[in-house]
């Protein structure tokens, strides 16, 4: 169960630092980080249609529907080199789906936290609520604009990845107050004669 712990304990504060690296990325390099991510999905998707229609015109035995696919590969990958602004459209959806996931953890962890007798228990069940509110925010894209969506993104994943790390500190410390508290309970009984 201890170890089980510290596992978890490390893959949250792992994303965490991930959110907040990932969140200054964005904020400084927002335009590069959209154009980048939207140029190697194009070369990916041109690569696997390459690789499809090679796999066609070389394997006698492969269906039509592998040069189709190669094909429309191809098209579809050449097309977003010209316009990646359509992917980039996602990118805010994406981001937003992760965060609200990470909220929905973190309202999960603090109900954990009160259940470990934390008084303050409501901190990071705000600080969940908040991160899902952002990704809900993110989801809609109410900016509307895909680089300033990309910037408050990248807030919100920085906010997001401070908040795990609170939270993980604070579920930390409860858990080690209770086994304290279970321990001192947890003594051998000697009756001493007089």
């Amino acid at each position: 169960m201890k170890e089980t712990l510290k596992r978890i304990k490390a893959d949250v504060i792992l994303s965490a630092l991930l959110c907040v690296a990932l969140g200054v990325v964005l904020i400084i390099w927002s335009d590069e980080t959209i154009s980048a991510i939207c140029m190697l999905l194009a070369f990916g998707l041109i690569v696997m249609g390459i690789v499809n229609l090679v796999g066609y015109f070389t394997n006698h035995r492969l269906t039509s529907f592998n040069g189709m696919l190669g094909l429309i590969l191809v098209l579809v990958g050449i097309w977003l080199f010209a316009r990646p602004e359509y992917i980039a459209m996602i990118i805010p959806i994406v981001i937003g789906v992760m965060l609200a996931v990470h909220g929905i953890s973190d309202i999960k962890m603090a109900f954990e936290t009160k259940a470990n007798g934390y008084e303050k228990w409501w901190s990071p069940m705000i600080l969940g609520i908040i991160s899902l509110a952002l990704g809900i925010i993110c989801i809609v894209n109410a900016f509307g604009v895909v680089s300033l969506a990309m910037k408050f993104i990248g807030v919100a994943l920085i906010y997001d990845g401070i908040s795990d790390l609170w939270i993980v500190s604070r579920t930390a410390k409860a858990a080690k107050a209770m086994k304290q508290e279970a321990d001192a309970l947890d003594v051998d009984y000697k009756e001493v004669d007089d």
